[in-house]
């Protein structure tokens, strides 16, 4: 018995790609809004959430065709049907802030920013 996928249209997926953007957006607002040390307090949850989101910053057709078969990814159409916004990025940060080697420290954090900058 084979289990028949999704297939949204394009129109669907910019709405998709609008809804994590503004998830981030809001996230960052959020950190604007507590300051200086809620935003150190969170950084690693921001480091998460701006990992998630370089996926669907791609051009419409290159986030289609690399999310399409992502379950996780796909999970945004259900926020949208059922909750009119993004919850995709928070959901992410709570699996991955559930892995046993997830440790947010200070020096964790700063290895983690200077990887990014040498990419």
């Amino acid at each position: 018995m084979s289990t028949k996928k999704p297939v949204f249209n394009e129109q669907q997926w910019r709405t998709a790609q609008e809804a994590v953007a503004e998830e981030y957006e809001n996230y960052l607002e959020e950190l604007r809004s507590n300051g200086v040390d809620y935003t150190i307090k969170n950084a690693r949850k921001l480091l998460i959430y701006q990992d998630l989101l370089m996926e669907w910053k791609h051009k419409l057709p290159t986030v289609i065709s690399d999310l399409e078969d992502n379950p996780f990814a796909l999970s945004v159409f259900d926020d949208l049907k059922k909750k009119r916004g993004s919850q995709l990025l928070q959901r992410g940060y709570d699996h991955i802030a559930n892995w046993p080697d997830f440790n947010p420290t200070p020096l964790t954090l700063w290895l983690e920013l200077e990887e990014d900058v040498s990419i």
